[in-house]
């Protein structure tokens, strides 16, 4: 990323601020006269008070005492400037960075399934936390207000140094040349190193995230050791990214500083020798020196910002990246949507189905799924889908949840197509029981409602009772309260599972999806949410994944998928009863 696109890039995060910057900006340039004025004054002290040899002691202290006081005053006007504007500046930055996070996670919320099956979420959390927003802040914190003082200080430095002595000059404008050609020379091996340390470090994050998750089954296999190994050689990649891209930058740095110092012994040189064969005063000598010293300085400074801005181009070119990919399922313009209530009453009062998928072509990206598939599921009514795995079960309730668009066909849910609708109205309207149920760090009470925020006390115990979840509940100390841990290690499968069922009932949802709901359930728990399944069913329109067929022998329908296709369809006794069907020969098999 160039340094034009960085700034087009980050200014609308920056704009809500940009008084702010303004004024911080407006800071540095007065800081940069003082900084620039100081030097001046101690010419003055020398020639005008000390070496005047044509006024009296008590003059030449007068003198001094003045141009003291003036120096006292210029550099508390310059700390005290420069922490106005820094507390501007700092705010801004923050509140930046604090937009530019918030657009990431919101963006990345937005985006398909697809999208977060090939992207590691530790390389997102990589983007929003990590090195990368690190380079910009530093970057911007140069930009703002070393850049502006310095360009202030350097214009007045050099104006200065010109009325000194032109050979002088000449002398400091070849060192800052040659500085300054060393410093390009390096800045695109500097690009390629951070990208490279920002990709190490991305990898590394997305697997220390993926291992943490799946520290459950690193136990289970026991491979501790193999996975420790792994982790000692991600970090110790990123190790000698690291240190290759600090030493880098660390050699690049040495080399203008070389350079300066090099210049400045000239300069002495070239000094004295004026001063002794040509006159020139002390004063004026050493101002120049101070000045020259604050003009290489500042170049330095805005030579290393180079480097600095190189890694901050990387860094937020990979959360560019991300910010350009367009979710697999986009939305219409608010004003185009419809509204997920109104179609429901529509299509309940005209008969239409609740859900219907007509000649739908889906594929995953590497495996084809469904080809000219149609069904309907009518409003009230409980389906079963059974059938082994990967014939297309899980995804036909995905797509319903329009998780995965369609390639060819539509589905439909209240009679329009899912497209059609908000992506969080048409989800709300459904309430899912998945297999792996998430459980959030924090008291039981708020997993349940995390569902329905605003729902009220009553409407969370009445879910609570549903679900069957005051049956463990009661048993545990804090009951309600009790604090579950991080991806809700302190409760067993079954408690789980009715957790998410009361999350469910809680939403109030159109549509209810019980994906494997019982199959982490002992026989009491699984008889106790079944009359709860059974009981949702009379007032729901209900959707049941399952491989334990015993749970949906009460249901109106079920649906036999094989190879993405409905091959069987009909009650529980009548597919059962059929000579070598796939439903009857997975009743034989005892499914």
């Amino acid at each position: 990323m160039k340094k034009n696109k960085f700034w087009a890039s980050m200014w609308p995060y920056l704009y809500a601020y940009k008084w702010k910057l303004f004024f911080c900006v407006i800071c540095a340039f007065v800081v940069g006269v003082c900084v620039a004025v100081q030097p001046l004054v101690i010419k003055y002290i020398v020639d005008d008070g000390i070496s005047n040899e044509m006024l009296e002691s008590d003059a030449k202290i007068r003198i001094v005492s003045v141009m003291c006081l003036v120096y006292i005053i210029l550099s508390l006007a310059r700390v005290f400037i420069w922490r106005a504007g820094y507390s501007r500046m700092f705010r801004a930055l923050e509140g930046a960075l604090f937009n530019l996070r918030s657009v990431f996670f919101s963006h990345v919320q937005t985006m398909g399934m697809s999208f977060h099956e090939n992207t590691s979420a530790g390389e997102l959390f990589n983007c929003i936390m990590g090195t990368p927003m690190v380079n910009i802040k530093t970057y911007m914190t140069q930009a703002f207000m070393s850049i502006p003082y310095q360009a202030v200080s350097l214009v007045i430095s050099l104006a200065a140094l010109t009325s000194y002595d032109g050979l002088l000059t000449l002398v400091l404008l070849l060192t800052a040349l040659l500085m300054a050609l060393l410093n390009k020379m390096a800045q695109g091996k500097m690009r390629r190193v951070s990208h490279e340390y920002i990709q190490t470090e991305a990898q590394a994050s997305k697997y220390l995230t993926d291992t943490l998750n799946g520290m459950d089954a690193i136990k289970i296999y026991s491979i501790e050791n193999n996975t420790y190994e792994k982790f000692q050689n991600m970090i110790g990649n990123m190790y000698e990214k690291g240190v290759t891209t600090a030493l880098y930058q660390q050699n690049e740095a040495i080399k203008p500083e070389i350079i300066q110092y090099l210049g400045t012994a000239v300069v002495y040189m070239v000094g004295s020798v004026l001063r002794v064969y040509r006159g020139l005063s002390v004063g004026t000598l050493y101002a120049f020196l101070s000045c020259m010293t604050s003009v290489l300085g500042i170049l330095i400074n805005w030579l290393n910002i180079g480097l600095v801005r190189a890694s901050a181009c990387s860094g937020l070119g990979k959360i560019s990246d991300v910010l350009r990919t367009e979710s697999a399922t986009p939305e219409k313009d608010e004003s185009r949507q419809r509204s997920v209530e109104v179609e429901r009453k529509n299509a309940s009062l005209n008969k239409k189905p609740c859900i219907e998928f007509s000649h739908v072509d889906f594929a995953y990206e590497n495996r084809k799924i469904f080809t000219d598939f149609s069904c309907r599921i009518k409003y009230g009514e409980s389906v079963a889908l059974v059938g082994a795995s990967g014939s297309g079960k899980s995804t036909f309730t995905k797509l319903a949840m329009r998780l995965y668009d369609v390639q060819a066909g539509c589905v439909n849910v209240h009679g329009k197509d899912v497209r059609d609708y908000s992506l969080h109205d048409l989800r709300v309207s459904f309430g899912v029981v998945p297999q792996n149920t998430f459980i959030f760090f924090g008291s039981i009470w708020d997993n349940v409602k995390i569902a329905r925020p605003n729902a009220s006390n009553r409407e969370i115990i009445e879910a609570m009772e549903i679900a069957h979840v005051h049956e463990f509940v009661n048993d545990l100390e804090q009951g309600w309260n009790t604090v579950v841990g991080d991806g809700g290690l302190d409760l067993s499968g079954g408690q789980k599972q009715r957790i998410a069922i009361a999350r469910a009932v809680l939403g109030n949802p159109d549509i209810l999806i019980f994906d494997e709901a019982t199959s982490a359930l002992d026989n009491a728990s699984e008889h106790a949410i079944q009359d709860a399944m059974e009981q949702l069913m009379k007032t729901h329109t209900v959707i049941i994944i399952a491989h334990r067929l015993s749970t949906v022998r009460n249901v109106d329908r079920i649906m036999v998928f094989d190879k993405g296709l409905v091959a069987e369809e009909g009650t529980y006794d009548e597919l059962g009863s059929i000579p070598n069907g796939i439903f009857a020969t997975l009743l034989k098999r005892g499914e």
